[in-house]
Order: C-alpha cells, then structure tokens, then sequence
C-alpha cells in the first residue's frame, strides 16, 4: 500500500510536470562537484558545490540511470560518478574502479555516429594515462579540495568551451538509451510476473532485481538504504533470489523511489524525530496539506523577521489556540483547503543497510486536519498565546530544556497520539510532573516551573485520558480558564496553594528569595494534610503583616477553602498532582490578569 501510494503521487507528477521528470533511462543523482573538460579531455577545473557560508550543498541532476551498486564489487556509472571511478590510481584510488568505467563509456560512445566535440572530448578523457591525470589534477587541487574528493561524493563533467553537460547533449543521451535498452533485452521465455504495485502482467526481464536506493534517511547510509530488499536464504521463497520475492516493474520501482527520495529532500515534506524520519504528502494540487502537518513541527525562529500572511496556513495553525478561544472550529479557519484530499504519513527508521517502517497513516487531510485541530483544542489555556509545535512541548519535559535529554521515542509517541487522537504517554506526563516537581523559575531564560506550555500539556493529557476512558464529568471539570464550580478537590487544593503564596509575596515583597512554592511543592501536591495545615497557619502571620492587601487576600483563602472539604486528602495520584498544577496555573492566571484583559 505504501509503495503504491508513492506511484499513484509519481502519476500525479507526470500530469503536472511532464518532461521534467527523469525518464526510464536516467535518474536523479546528488552531485557535490563538477568536472571541467577542455576540448581535447584534459581536466580544466575542479568545481565544489558550496552555499553563500561555504558549506557543502549539493546539486540535483537527471543523469544517466544509476542503480544499486553491489557491496565492494565494481559497477562504474556513466557520466555521473565518484572519483574512485573517474580518476582511479591518479587519486591513489582503485584503478581497476577506472578500468571499468573506461570499459563502459567505450561501448556506451560506439553507439552514436556523431562526430561531435563533446564526443572527442569524452574520448580524450577516458585515453588519459595516470601519470597525465595525475600530472592535471597536481595543477588544480590544495589540499582541501583533495581532502573533499577522496571523502566521496558524485561528480558531473560539464564541457569547458561551452559551459554545457555531457549529459545532456542529445547525441550522447542517445546512444546511453541505445545500451540501456540493449543491455535490459535478456531471454526471459514467456515467463511473466505479477508487478505488486501495478497489478499488470510484466515479463520477467522487466522486474527490478534490486529496488532504488533511499536517500536522506537520519541515521542510514550516505549512499542510500533499501525499503525492499532480501539478502539472506531464509528471506526468499519458492527459490526466487533477491527482489524476485516481491516482483515489481522496473518503472514501478523507479516512480515510488523517485517520489520518495523527491520527498526525503525537501524539507516541507519531511521532518526529523530523533531517530526517526516523517515523510507525508497529500494527494492533491496544492502545498497546503503539508503545510498544515509540517506546522506541527516548524518552530518560528527569533532571528527570522520574515513578515507571514494572517492568511498563511502556517500561521494560522500558529493561532490556532487563540482562534479555539474565540470559539472558531477547523472547518472555519481551513475553508480553502481539499478536506477530500487523502493524506499520508509514514515513518522511517534506519536498519544497517535497508528502512524499517515504524509507522503508516493513511486519512483524508480534512481527519488529519480534525485531529490536529483537536490536539489544539486540548492544549488551549488561558495565557497561551501561540500554537506550541511537538518540539516546544517535549522541550517542557527535558532537563534543562535540552532537546538532547528527551528519549528519543517521545517525539514518535507524540505523533501517532495527534494522528490518531489517543491520550498521550503516561511516560511523558510522569516525566513533566517530576521536572515541576524539581525545577525553579528561571526567568532571564524564559523558564517556568509551571507556565502556559507546561500547564497546557497537563490539560491535555487530562483531556485525553477522561475522554479515552469516557469520563464525562472528569471531561467538564477541565476548562481553559479558571473553574471555581469544580467538584475536584485537587483543582481546589492547586487553587488554595496559589492564594497561599500570593498572600506570602503580598506580606513580604517580590524579591524575597524564596516562597512557599519553592520550599513546599512536592509536598503539597503529593501528600497535602502533611503540609496545607502548617500553610494556612503561616498564612495568618502573613494577613496580619500586610495592611494594604492582607483582608483580601484572606478572604481569597475562605473563597478557596469553601470548596474543599473539612480534612485535607491524604495523598494525591500522580494525575490528581496534575489536577493540582492545573488549579494553581488558573488561580494565578486570575490572580494576575487585569480585569479588562479578563
């Protein structure tokens, strides 16, 4: 099913853009550095790819068809290749790796009667001896540019008198679909296969023996990775070697790996969790499906100025908490997008030489966009003003904040609950409640023991867990501001502590070292009739020192106290210790908004 969705994209793309696309006799290629050749083939420039900072960005080229090398064997490509094929022994490389690329380009040029100087030129080139290739390169490389060759990387060779590619002079693309047809015609019989991806009958000589290499995988090889691939005995059937197991078209083969490696390079298709690689795609015209998923994860960065359209899906998927506040629903805010188009979602992890499939998620973009929407209905609060993407959430949960220090699963775990709109993790709820349990506020670094993304994140899974388990009270007790009409005596108990400390701050200044909060958090949200009695006993000194705010803030506490019932619970569950999190943000937020913000 996946590889037949990438085909049906790969069809989509033939209606779209047509003659862009690679045909069946070539593929696209990464390259890191081009080739100059003069006229008569000798090397006249070295050229690396880099970017404005002088990193490392490679281009992307249609070149002639490359498939999967085997192992350390020795399989040259034409015009296209590393410089253990092109320069051989000149490079204190394998010259055997130029030998056979020699070998091939011969058969490949005999194929075309022109007499063309590109053709002289490529001629030229393949006769260099290694003492005149090494003698050339000698002139034109330092040590960086030699140190870059040998790490690896594909080259392509462009001819210097004009500024144009070998490949893509149409003589020399002719006789490359000359040999490429000829080599493909073996004696195949009338045996013919079912193609898994097709359905169509294909002969036996047309079934891919190996499938495309996938590139841009976090953690797989630089050179690519198989999704499908048999190496082992144990792995084949009724004595069908390789990829025979699971017959597929060389066409078929190629549009899935081409569509997916299209993917795997684009940053709006795909994103990073840890380990793990998220392609997704809609079928559809537009780029909006991405961008209302990709959104989950794009983080807005403080340098980037870049002025954004209110209209822009990014944006508002960014307000998507503030446009929940203000009663709007999906279907509202996303009226232009195609809720029929379907949208997919897969996830890959590398394993040694070939892909696992961590997961696979098929909907129309208007579910995902319910689901997302959903996730967002959860998370809003009062005091949250941005959409908060997967990465700022777990960032909550890290120690010190370090992305880093997050297990490399939560991102996933995160994921599959949005998508299929499942509670979220005991594992992260657990880990959140210990890091307010033991983190101060810190606020020159914008760090909260319990702010607005923390407090969302708690809402949520609360949210989440009474509606998976159908706890329809549990459900109306958690709202986006302050409840004082709720029957939860954690809630109340969150609500008092902030009363509490507010009376401390109001008696004795903002800037005394430390409150009730840093000294008694974990105690009160844990075990409360050990500690609220000895609080509320403080608190009596504390009304009597304040003149200004002290009658008040008593009666803030008799407000609070009203709800709760005569004896303090004994201890409290770790989600009651979220109830409890979440009563303090509310009282706070109502502590310390203005009434006309109110």
């Amino acid at each position: 099913m996946i590889l037949q969705a990438l085909h049906r994209y790969y069809q989509l793309l033939l209606e779209k853009e047509g003659n862009n696309l690679p045909r069946e006799e070539f593929s696209s290629a990464d390259v890191s550095f081009e080739i100059h050749l003069d006229d008569k083939g000798h090397v006249a420039a070295i050229i690396q790819y880099v970017n404005e900072k002088g990193k490392v960005e490679k281009q992307t080229y249609n070149v002639p068809k490359q498939t999967l090398r085997p192992g350390k064997g020795i399989k040259p490509y034409f015009l296209c290749d590393k410089t253990e094929y092109l320069f051989g022994a000149a490079l204190s490389m394998r010259e055997e790796c130029r030998e056979g690329m020699k070998s091939l380009w011969c058969d490949v040029l005999k194929l075309t009667t022109s007499d063309a100087p590109k053709v002289k030129a490529l001629y030229g080139f393949i006769n260099l001896s290694e003492e005149q290739l090494s003698e050339q390169l000698d002139l034109l490389m330092d040590e960086n540019l030699k140190k870059a060759l040998l790490s690896g990387g594909f080259c392509v060779l462009k001819y210097a008198p004009t500024g144009e590619f070998f490949h893509d002079d149409k003589y020399i693309q002719k006789a490359w679909e000359d040999y490429y047809k000829q080599s493909s015609e073996e004696i195949s019989g009338d045996k013919v296969q079912t193609c898994l991806i097709t359905g169509e009958q294909t002969p036996i000589n047309q079934i891919a023996r190996l499938h495309p290499s996938i590139k841009n995988v976090v953690g797989a090889q630089s050179s690519g990775a198989a999704i499908v691939s048999f190496n082992i005995p144990s792995f084949c059937s009724y004595e069908r070697d390789q990829s025979y197991n699971a017959p597929t078209s060389k066409k078929a083969a190629d549009a899935y790996g081409y569509v997916l490696n299209r993917f795997l390079a684009d940053p709006k298709h795909r994103v990073r969790l840890n380990d793990m690689t998220v392609v997704f795609w809609a079928e559809s015209a537009t780029l909006s499906g991405q961008d209302l998923f990709s959104s989950l994860f794009e983080e807005v960065k403080k340098e980037d100025h870049t002025p954004i359209s209110e209209e822009s899906v990014r944006e508002r998927v960014r307000s998507a908490v503030l446009r929940i506040r203000q009663g709007q629903n999906f279907r509202d805010t996303f009226h232009d997008l195609d809720a029929d188009a379907t949208f997919y979602v897969l996830g890959l992890s590398p394993n040694a030489a070939r892909l696992s499939v961590r997961f696979w998620y098929t909907g129309t973009l208007g579910e995902i966009g319910e689901r997302v929407w959903e996730h967002y209905k959860d998370l809003a609060i009062t005091g949250l003003e941005r959409s908060p993407t997967i990465r700022e959430l777990l960032r909550e949960i890290a120690v010190g904040h370090d992305w880093s220090n997050i297990p490399p699963n939560m991102e996933g775990q995160m994921l599959r609950s949005i998508l299929i709109g499942s509670p979220f993790s005991r594992a992260i709820f657990a880990q959140l409640m210990n890091r307010i349990r033991s983190e101060s506020d810190d606020p020159k670094k914008g760090f909260y023991k319990i702010g607005a993304v923390r407090a969302a994140m708690i809402k949520a899974y609360l949210l989440r867990m009474a509606r998976a388990s159908r706890n329809k009270n549990l459900e109306g007790e958690i709202t986006m501001a302050l409840n004082e009409q709720s029957a939860s005596v954690p809630y109340h108990l969150g609500r008092l502590f902030a009363v509490l400390e507010k009376t401390q701050v109001s008696a004795l200044g903002q800037g005394i070292n430390t409150t009730i909060r840093d000294r008694f958090w974990g105690a009160a949200s844990a075990t409360p009739a050990n500690v609220f009695p000895r609080l509320l006993s403080l608190s009596q000194h504390h009304v009597a020192k304040d003149e200004e705010w002290g009658r008040k803030n008593d009666q803030n506490i008799q407000d609070v106290m009203s709800a709760l019932p005569e004896k303090f619970p004994k201890r409290l569950t770790l989600e009651e210790q979220g109830m409890f999190a979440l009563g303090y943000y509310h009282q706070r937020q109502a502590i310390y908004t203005k009434k006309s913000d109110k």
